[in-house]
């Protein structure tokens, strides 16, 4: 298992596949990077070129647990481009859920030299509002003090679609004890992560790269307007409905999504 030590923060990923071409994959908030399990899986066979797929999991998440310190949206995008570096990865398509998303928008917006193509899944272009700030900080000082079980229901509903929660009682199961096992202090810092995350909506129009904004039709986490509002700030973009999908929509259709990617990819690489 690569792993990355940067500023003291351990950064774990995993690689599928080879050939010339790569896809980074960035998850989203409480999830790791075996939510792209799938997807990956297919991306990396679909090619008959050759296609390298790279999963992260983001710090406080899975195999990059052990925070030791609190981290922002910035950081995460640092991170995504020193995995890149490390692979040798000249230009990439990235693909970001959420909270992975934000990642890799920044690292677009910062650094477009190095994306290839941008596939924002389950995205928010708005930084929290005071509302949600409250919220997300009373979630993370009670996850600080007790741990995530006295809330594990509602993030559950939050992350997971009711077709997926219905159908895919192991698949919740195992989210729940992904959860239930990170370190308190990386979840709390992860949700802090996401509840100062920046605004993106003033600068999306800088990005020039092709795009495609991907959304659950049972996203409770993030409305469906919000994708709408992506699509029409980023030039050029597509919105794309997945049906019967929640907010980890990369877990929950996976063959859907791997779909999805493998027709943005194929116009590209």
């Amino acid at each position: 298992m690569p792993t990355l030590i940067r500023d003291g923060q351990r950064v774990a990923y995993a690689t599928l596949g080879t050939g010339p071409d790569a896809v980074l994959l960035a998850h989203n908030l409480m999830s790791q990077r075996g939510s792209f399990a799938g997807v990956a899986a297919r991306l990396a066979s679909g090619s008959a070129a050759g296609r390298r797929v790279i999963a992260v999991d983001l710090r406080g998440h899975g195999e990059s647990g052990g925070a030791p310190r609190s981290f922002t949206t910035d950081d995460l995008a640092d991170d995504l481009l020193a995995v890149l570096d490390a692979e040798r990865v000249g230009r990439a398509v990235l693909v970001g859920t959420s909270l992975g998303a934000t990642a890799a928008a920044s690292l677009a917006l910062a650094r477009p030299d190095r994306v290839r193509g941008l596939v924002l899944m389950s995205a928010t272009p708005y930084a929290a509002s005071r509302r949600d700030a409250l919220k997300f900080g009373a979630l993370a000082a009670v996850i600080r003090v007790l741990g995530p079980r006295p809330v594990l229901a509602p993030i559950l509903a939050q992350l997971l679609g009711a077709s997926y929660r219905a159908r895919e009682p192991a698949g919740v199961a195992t989210t729940a004890a992904q959860i239930r096992t990170t370190a308190r202090g990386d979840l709390a810092r992860a949700i802090d992560c996401w509840r100062s995350r920046p605004a993106l909506l003033d600068r999306l129009a800088a990005l020039a790269m092709p795009t495609w904004v991907v959304h659950g039709d049972e996203d409770a986490a993030c409305p469906r307007a919000y994708a709408e509002v992506l699509a029409a700030a980023v030039p050029g973009a597509e919105l794309h409905i997945v049906s019967g999908a929640g907010h980890s929509v990369q877990l929950e259709r996976a063959d859907a999504v791997a779909g999805l990617l493998a027709e943005f990819c194929g116009r590209l690489l």
